[in-house]
């Protein structure tokens, strides 16, 4: 009995093992990729699925021959449009997936004529199939049905020079607006997208992307002869990847990795060649970037995203195809991420070379040229709720957009932009507090700079009158005071001191406390008189002795507090940091050390150059000349909290206006204890910030030889414990 029961067990717990391993191979099978968005600090934050892999489609399954090489995919009138580019044809299947026709050659002029490595594909609103020829160096237009209407030749060399003579012209991509103009993304073409007219008129270039030198390159290009520049590399922008044109004549656009910067890797063309895409997000849509590119030590260790096509959706969203992992990025309008799904691989759901994107639907279809299939992505709840809320939010129905968003933050909590949805929700509803509480606890600080002005406006006007009352209150108490001399004036103050001095000898202890408390207030309030004065001011500190160490210390402790509270409490929309992450320490170290560091250096390279200034001497007067940097910064981080961004200008004047304050004061105390003349002046600050650089280096190399004294001297030491 007992040994069958315990055989009952055995084969119990192998079933579940095995049920588990079946659930687990359903998981990995159903998504076998992660699913993630960025928080405002360029963390990965993981999320729901999006998209899973429904079907994938291939022609050996359709009974139609492999697929080679397809390199584009379009989806109209209720048909999808393969280029199967090796295998030189065009694949016209229906919604069911079931093969229409096979377009692989049609009469021209009485001859038949076939097609040569077709690349790219576009289909206007007559149901126009444009098909980009490459081989045969053309853009060739046929009805659905693949009959022949015209071709776009090459555009022909002229006398300005646009288009050079022995230009080889090979299409790769292309697509139609709605007035007939025909865009071609052309191979070795760096003069961006060709236009041509409805008749196949060529009208010029448009789009061109711009040329971005690095420093060094720069620098370069400056320092060399003519002669050098004439054999110097040239440096050519970064052609375009592919385009999709949307209803309203907006040319979406990818970017391939090259001479372009990471925020113009996907662009939106207006007819003129202006790209208008909004960049609203926590980063500009450029695919993986932050946390996800860097290793433990901070290292960049992964290539960027390389979009190879893009498709434009419903309310403005798109979504683009990245070549480097194989993943899908959808964003909304203003260019923040929805969600991210794909990825490399030989499971159902990755790709071994991502080529194309199109939308059939809801759905999202993805062509794979290295295996040459589509795989077809079925939305999610997740996805769903996300385009249902965008639509409602469009369509005005803000009630239903904010239960939406309500519902997302249940599936994923950390979802920031269903904060802003919500917030954005709020807003249209008038209610501006609940609109501050989600934006910010969305991190979007636009929208909550937005829902503050209403507020604080809507605030003003219902508080008015109470705020006149406290004006006339508080100028009644100051006339008041005025009048009766109520508050205690300084003099009685300084007499009271100046009686105490008199009998120091006679004083006892807590009196004696008190006079030094009275002179350390006295050598504080003289800071007042040296930003106002500062020659005068700088030159009492030395030689009447107005200041001391100990009030400077005071000040230097002040000017630590100031930033350390400009980082915490600084108002949101002008306030980007990580509170979680501050440490009082580092913050204050940031600021001692690097004083220190200062005082040091400046009084060991003055010793040199006869400055008549002790190491006492630098310590007081650069500790005094800091003094603006508290009187203007705490006033300012107070204020930064009731001001939105527009007005953010005033904060950011006050901030350079203290700095460049301190900095005039603290050269001018060197030039008055040293005893220097302002040239001498400026060479010896710039000389004291190469020695801190120096000193800088120094102790990072000789940490760098403690550590591997350190791991040597381990190392003996394990090798001791092992042998014996």
């Amino acid at each position: 009995m007992v040994r069958r029961l315990a055989r009952r067990k055995h084969i119990f717990a192998l079933f579940s093992l095995l049920v588990l391993w079946f659930v687990l191979a359903a998981a990995i099978q159903a998504a076998p990729y992660v699913s993630y968005t960025y928080d405002f600090w360029g963390r990965t934050i993981p999320a729901p699925q999006a998209y899973l892999p429904e079907r994938v489609v291939d022609g050996a399954t359709l009974g139609i021959g492999s697929f080679s090489n397809p390199r584009d995919i379009k989806v109209a009138n209720n048909l999808v449009f393969l280029a199967d580019t090796d295998n030189n044809r065009i694949v016209v299947l229906d919604t069911l997936w079931n093969p229409v026709r096979i377009i692989d050659e049609f009469e021209n002029q009485g001859e038949i004529d076939r097609l040569n490595s077709p690349f790219g594909l576009a289909v206007n609103s007559l149901g126009e199939l444009y098909v980009a020829d490459r081989n045969n160096s053309r853009v060739v237009v046929l009805t659905q049905q693949g009959e022949f209407l015209r071709t776009l030749e090459a555009p022909e060399p002229d006398a300005d020079g646009i288009i050079p003579e022995g230009f080889r012209y090979r299409p790769r991509k292309v697509g139609v607006d709605r007035a007939g103009r025909v865009y071609v993304i052309a191979e070795d073409v760096y003069d961006g997208i060709l236009e041509f007219d409805s008749d196949g008129t060529f009208r010029g270039f448009i789009g061109a992307p711009r040329v971005v030198l690095n420093i060094v390159q720069y620098a370069w290009r400056l320092l060399a002869t003519q002669e050098q520049r004439a054999r110097m590399q040239l440096f050519l922008p970064t052609e375009y990847s592919n385009l999709d044109v949307d209803q309203r004549g907006f040319i979406y656009t990818t970017v391939a990795t090259g001479g372009a910067r990471d925020e113009d890797a996907i662009r939106r063309l207006n007819p003129s060649g202006v790209d208008v895409l909004r960049r609203r997000g926590f980063h500009p849509p450029t695919g993986d970037y932050g946390a996800y590119l860097v290793d433990d030590q901070g290292e960049l260790a992964f290539p960027r995203s390389t979009f190879v096509d893009i498709v434009q959706r419903e309310y403005g969203t798109y979504s683009a195809f990245d070549r480097t992992r194989g993943r899908i990025f959808t964003y909304d309008s203003e260019g923040r991420l929805l969600y991210v799904f794909g990825g490399l691989g030989s499971q159902r759901g990755t790709f071994q070379t991502p080529a194309s994107l199109a939308v059939l639907g809801d759905r999202v279809l993805a062509l794979d040229s290295g295996r040459g299939e589509i795989t077809i992505f079925e939305p999610t709840e997740y996805a769903r709720s996300i385009h249902e809320a965008i639509a409602s939010h469009y369509t005005g129905d803000y009630d239903r957009a904010n239960e939406l968003w309500v519902e997302i933050l249940g599936m994923n909590s950390n979802f920031d932009l269903a904060y802003t949805g919500m917030g954005h929700a709020y807003l249209r509803m008038d209610e501006f507090w609940d609109a501050m509480v989600v934006f910010r606890a969305g991190q979007d600080r636009p929208g909550y700079s937005e829902a503050f002005g209403l507020h604080r406006r809507q605030q003003i006007i219902d508080n008015f009158p109470w705020l006149m009352y406290g004006l006339i209150l508080i100028s009644a108490v100051n006339v008041v005071n005025r009048r009766w001399q109520m508050t205690p004036r300084i003099g009685v103050w300084r007499r009271r001191q100046q009686q105490m001095a008199a009998q120091r000898t006679t004083l006892s202890l807590p009196n004696r406390l008190l006079l030094q408390f009275f002179n350390l207030m006295e050598q504080l309030s003289y800071a007042f008189y040296v930003i106002r004065h500062p020659f005068d001011g700088f030159w009492d500190l030395k030689h009447e002795r107005r200041g001391s160490a100990a009030a400077a210390c005071v000040w230097l402790f002040l000017v630590t507090l100031t930033y350390i509270i400009m980082r915490q409490y600084t108002g949101f929309i002008f306030n980007p940091r990580r509170l979680s992450d501050l440490n009082t320490v580092v913050e204050f170290s940031s600021i001692v050390l690097p004083f220190l560091l200062w005082s040091m250096v400046s009084w060991s390279l003055t010793t040199l150059m006869e400055g008549k200034g002790t190491f006492g001497d630098i310590f007081v007067t650069s500790a005094y000349a800091l003094v603006p940097l508290v009187l203007i910064n705490v006033p300012l981080t107070i204020a930064s909290n009731f001001l939105t961004t527009p007005e953010g200008a005033f904060y950011f004047l006050g901030l350079t206006f203290s700095t460049i304050w301190a900095a005039g004061l603290l050269v001018t105390g060197t030039m008055v204890i040293h005893e220097y003349s302002m040239p001498k002046t400026l060479v010896t600050v710039g000389l004291t910030f190469v020695g801190i650089i120096v000193v800088l280096f120094i102790a990072l190399l000789l940490w760098g030889v403690f550590g591997q004294v350190v791991n040597w001297v381990r190392d003996i030491y394990l090798e001791i414990v092992f042998r014996l």
